[in-house]
């Protein structure tokens, strides 16, 4: 019936299978959830989709979200699933977009979403019950991503949040080198500062959201340079912030190094670091997208060298809703310092399981999405998304290059000779395309060189949808352009030609937008009538102002008037004119990006024909203004005078009012209406008394056939 429930009406359909298999489901604990869930997905997907098949010209009328108290009462699944959907539309940023809001799902993004369903329903067993069967399963799928990954003797930690086990990993190091920070708290090491070491060009988002996750100042981080090559940490550096650290009275606790990290994919070689770390006692984290690479490599070599690492398979797999994994070692038991002086065997066994029990607990099963995933897929077919997400980025790398753009990150891996090291594979490669627009030889491009990538940035990203490229803002190199299939979507084969040839066009037209900037500049200041403008963010040619003569001390109200009217004109000769501000907040007209065929004197001398169109059109109405403007003055002054003698002659036959009635019953004035109208051809007042008289005469005419002809029409009447 209609007043059912979903999950009672999906129970009562009847089976397309025999009754005994019916049973068996039943008995089963996730007997119908899949077939559930994968109905929810389907119609939220049909529902949300089926916007995109309403007309193209249809206008949508504006999604508005209800901010009324939620007051939820007991509702059928379909009303709450036909809520949902209305939800999703609303909640849509981009109202005019037609673009479906949810992409299709595949079979293994369907698998990914039931697991976190099963998982949910994981909480109704017994603890006891649950915690051992969430234990083997992270136990399975930690020996999976171990051997795909090439890692050996690790522990894995399963999380939502991508640095959750970063910082489970840094309170689990502060356990083991202040014994007492169990009790004291942040007191522990109020004497003797952790430090944690990242290089300058790492996100500073990570050490910061570190410190105050745990309650650490920020005095605690240690940035360390980069390598004078300009890619990856300094080590030499990090050695001299050590010494210094340890002759300051602070702990050298935690580096924080990258293999392949965003924006630009440099690494650091992890042999040299590692064995700096290990040296000193430090732990060395890392992160980043080439630790991806053994996944996609035949190699069957395993390395274990830093002692935590974090992967994100969500993203490398393209699958929604997968945890973040950090591996990590246990570290030795806590030696003698000189923070551990009164601290029992005891208390730093307290102290070590205070340490680990975020990372051990297996009770919510927070590996079930990645181990039903992995099922789902197949090992082969996960190792070859990575192979084809390599491939992909070797492909763009090559096409980038042979574009004669700037390549600032290492070659993509994936391919590299039988005699490297899988250490040094990941030390040396990188997965993702970091490139520019730069002129040759620059270690960082001028500033109007971040215009023309912002702007190349922005076209493929409209034009070549085919790849996701990210603009990103870096200190050393300004404004560069990234690509990291890991992250987004694979540059398959068929496409590939079409995203070279886009690119291809918006390089031409960047070349020759460089190369006739300075002239064009040149014609400019050797125009009279026109005034460069530095426009704030435009990369295209530049801007000028049209400054007629006898312009200059204009008002600046006058001046952008005629600038924006010259703008509308030349918009409909060529749209790539344009209005905009430069650094005064005036005015001015904009050139856009030109080919290399673009004549630089002819678009100048459509601009100054056109100024002079529009100055002739103003000063026409500035003159027809000044007419307006002195005749109404000069009807003014003539309405005053003669309301000034009106006053005096009334004034005089007040003294004698009964003569005055009196000649005006003898002797009536035939005079027409004293008025005045303004001659706009002569710019001169003049009577109204002819256009009286005239009126008069019509009228006249007007009445008087018909005087003529009433005997006429009366004699039928005698």
């Amino acid at each position: 019936m209609g007043d059912a429930s979903a999950s009672d009406t999906e129970s009562n359909k009847p089976s397309p299978i025999n009754e005994p298999h019916l049973e068996l489901q039943e008995r089963r604990p996730f007997g119908g959830l899949e077939f559930q869930v994968s109905e929810v997905v389907e119609r939220l997907e049909a529902g949300v989709n089926a916007q995109d098949a309403a007309d193209d010209e249809k206008k949508r009328e504006p999604r508005k979200i209800s901010t009324g108290f939620f007051e939820p009462e007991e509702t059928p699944m379909d009303e709450i699933l036909k809520i949902l959907e209305e939800l999703v539309i609303k909640t849509d940023p981009s109202c005019e977009s037609l673009e479906p809001p949810l992409l299709p799902t595949d079979a293994v993004t369907r698998a990914a979403i039931l697991s976190h369903s099963i998982s949910a329903l994981f909480g109704r067993l017994e603890r006891s019950h649950a915690a051992r069967l969430g234990t083997h399963i992270a136990s399975e799928t930690t020996r999976w991503m171990a051997h795909m990954f090439r890692l050996s003797d690790y522990n894995a930690y399963y999380h939502q949040e991508q640095l959750e086990g970063l910082v489970r990993v840094t309170r689990m190091l502060l356990h083991h080198r202040y014994p007492r920070y169990l009790e004291d708290g942040a007191l522990a090491f109020a004497n003797r500062l952790p430090c944690i070491y990242s290089c300058v060009a790492s996100p500073l988002g990570i050490v910061q959201h570190l410190c105050r996750q745990l309650g650490l100042p920020l005095a605690c981080v240690r940035p360390v340079p980069v390598n004078p090559s300009g890619r990856g940490m300094d080590i030499d550096a990090l050695e001299r912030l050590c010494d210094e650290d340890v002759a300051a009275n602070r702990t050298p606790l935690l580096v924080l190094g990258e293999v392949g990290a965003p924006p630009l994919g440099w690494g650091t070689p992890l042999y040299t670091l590692g064995e700096i770390c290990a040296r000193r006692n430090l732990h060395l984290h890392v992160r980043g997208h080439a630790l991806a690479l053994p996944g996609a490599s035949l190699k069957e070599q395993t390395y274990s060298i830093p002692d935590s690492l974090t992967l994100t398979p969500g993203p490398w797999f393209g699958v929604p809703g997968l945890p973040t994994v950090t591996f990590y070692k246990i570290p030795e038991s806590v030696t003698a310092n000189d923070q551990s002086k009164g601290v029992n065997a005891a208390g730093a066994r307290e102290g070590a399981v205070a340490a680990l029990s975020g990372l051990c607990a297996a009770g919510r099963a927070a590996a079930l999405p990645l181990w039903v995933m992995a099922r789902a897929a197949g090992a082969p077919a996960l190792h070859g998304a990575l192979r084809a997400a390599f491939r992909a980025a070797r492909t763009a790398y090559t096409l980038v290059a042979a574009a004669g753009l700037t390549v600032l990150s290492e070659r993509p891996g994936g391919d590299e000779p039988p005699n490297i090291d899988i250490v040094e594979a990941v030390s040396q490669a990188s997965a993702c395309v970091a490139f520019q627009f730069a002129p040759p030889g620059a270690e960082r491009p001028p500033p109007y060189y971040d215009k023309l990538n912002s702007w190349l940035g922005q076209v493929l990203q409209r034009e070549a949808d085919m790849i996701s490229i990210e603009v990103c803002e870096t200190e050393s190199h300004g404004v560069v352009l990234r690509y990291c299939p890991l992250e987004g979507s694979i540059l398959e084969e068929d496409k590939i030609e079409s995203w070279s040839s886009i690119l291809e066009a918006q390089v031409h037209v960047l070349h020759a937008t460089v190369a006739l900037r300075e002239p064009f500049q040149q014609r400019v200041e050797q125009n009279p009538c026109l005034r460069l403008v530095h426009v704030p963010g435009w990369a295209g040619l530049g801007g000028v102002r049209y400054v007629p003569p006898g312009w200059e001390e204009a008002p600046l109200e006058q001046l952008n008037s005629l600038n924006r009217q010259l703008v509308e004109t030349l918009r409909v000769t060529d749209g790539a004119f344009s209005c905009g501000d430069g650094d005064d907040q005036m005015a001015c007209v904009r050139f856009g990006m030109v080919t290399a065929d673009t004549d630089v004197d002819e678009l100048l001398d459509l601009v100054v024909a056109a100024g002079r169109e529009v100055e002739e059109s103003s000063k026409a109405l500035t003159d027809m203004s000044e007419v307006l403007k002195k005749g109404i003055e000069a009807a003014q002054a003539d309405i005053e005078r003669e309301s000034l003698e009106r006053l005096w002659q009334e004034g005089l036959l007040r003294r004698v009012p009964v003569v005055g009635r009196v000649v005006s019953w003898w002797a009536p004035s035939a005079a027409p209406p004293v008025g005045r109208r303004l001659h706009l051809a002569s710019g001169t007042l003049q009577p109204t008394d002819d256009i009286y008289r005239l009126v008069q005469n019509k009228s006249k005419d007007n009445t008087e056939p018909a005087r003529a002809h009433s005997p006429t029409r009366a004699a039928p009447q005698h």
